[in-house]
């Protein structure tokens, strides 16, 4: 009896505290985080001044070490090299593209681009992984950046012949299905069997620019990989993860709570590889799912496991969503910017930290500056007549 009264006691003294820890508990799909009640403005300054406070002297961003005791699969060098340089590519993009622009940073972003057309093209570090093509992907838009804005650090021809090379790496990583994956556990050879729908959309834009910027780009690459695009696309407006996950187009992660964050990305990838056919009604749409379907990708932030939140979502999913939604957003009327924008940014804001940097996905010592580079690349889009209106 004595037994039954404690537990008793124990059960209510437990439902009393509930209340409470609920009201202190911080749930990221409704809450903004005390770091994140900052302006646009100010979150963009202090994310530049965090990078320029921590580049490496050589110029480039982030570290190999680590003092988790679980990490991603990754081998050495090459897959931190692949590492190191997407982020590295990805804080210029962030640094180079912000209104804030004092000499520290502009000093940063000379020393970068120097270090970007040595280290950009990454070897494959090991047969069943294709990291590189992630430094490949965002090192080709940071030279087709600096090239467009004739940015100083290193010379054109140094930037063209480092962009030339990039594309003939582009064409020996492209599987036979015209797509781009990172892993391959099937049959690991010297193209890779496996690609995934994201990859594929973050590699094909990444072509696109250094086309625009007169790269010479093979037009069998665009061509393969659209209609692979295309076929991984769902009835629904969604993207199967990858080339084997097509076979279950209402798998988890091919469900819009899974697949928004990827979305916007490959619907851009495909209205600059089909114009006609992808336009503003599927980038559209695709906007609204990340919408709607926000509080699954929140909860999958910072989960240290691949894939083990809801959905099978990943916290890496959603910085990068965000970016390639602002991409999106820049092609869109002005009525579509006035309604979406404002969850992009909040979105953002809710990964920035009290020291001015952001991330979503702990990587050994990387994502506090590809986070700080995604983040940086979106809020530097939004246009200031929306920015200055929103409430920290």
């Amino acid at each position: 009896m004595n037994r039954i009264v404690v537990t008793l006691g124990l059960v209510a003294s437990v439902l009393a505290a509930a209340p409470e820890e609920k009201s202190t508990a911080l749930h990221l799909a409704i809450t903004m985080p005390p770091a994140g009640k900052v302006s646009v403005q100010d979150a963009v300054r202090t994310g530049v001044d965090f990078l320029v406070k921590h580049q490496n002297k050589n110029g480039s961003f982030g570290v190999h070490t680590v003092g988790r005791t679980y990490e991603l699969w990754c081998h050495v060098p090459g897959g931190h090299q692949a590492f190191q340089t997407a982020s590295t590519a990805l804080c210029y993009m962030g640094l180079a593209g912000a209104k804030y622009q004092p000499a520290a940073s502009v000093a940063a972003q000379k020393r970068t681009l120097a270090w970007l057309v040595k280290h950009a093209r990454v070897k494959r570090p090991f047969p069943e992984q294709f990291y590189n093509i992630w430094a490949f992907s965002y090192g080709a838009r940071a030279l087709a950046h600096a090239a467009r804005n004739k940015a100083p650090g290193a010379s054109k021809e140094d930037i063209v012949k480092t962009m030339r090379a990039l594309v003939k790496a582009f064409d020996i990583y492209q599987s036979p299905d015209g797509g781009w994956g990172y892993l391959d556990f099937k049959m690991p050879g010297f193209k890779p069997t496996w690609s995934t729908s994201f990859t594929t959309a973050t590699a094909v834009l990444a072509l696109v620019e250094m086309r625009d910027v007169g790269i010479e780009v093979p037009q069998r690459l665009l061509d393969r990989a659209a209609r692979l695009m295309k076929k991984y696309r769902t009835p629904d407006g969604n993207y199967a993860y990858s080339i084997d996950w097509r076979w279950r187009p209402s798998g988890r992660i091919n469900r819009p709570q899974g697949s928004s964050m990827r979305n916007p990305g490959c619907n851009l990838a495909l209205a600059r590889l089909l114009p006609k056919e992808f336009g503003e009604k599927q980038l559209r749409r695709g906007l609204r799912q990340l919408v709607d379907n926000h509080r699954f990708a929140a909860a999958g932030l910072r989960r240290p496991r691949p894939h083990e939140s809801w959905y099978a979502v990943s916290g890496y999913f959603y910085l990068y969503g965000q970016q390639y939604s602002a991409l999106v957003l820049e092609r869109m009327p002005a009525k579509d910017q006035q309604e979406f924008w404002p969850h992009v940014v909040r979105f953002t804001l809710k990964t920035r930290q009290p020291e001015g940097s952001f991330w979503d996905y702990p990587t050994y010592g990387y994502h506090k500056f590809y986070g700080t580079g995604y983040a940086l690349m979106t809020l530097n889009r939004c246009p200031e007549a929306i920015a200055t209106k929103l409430k920290p």
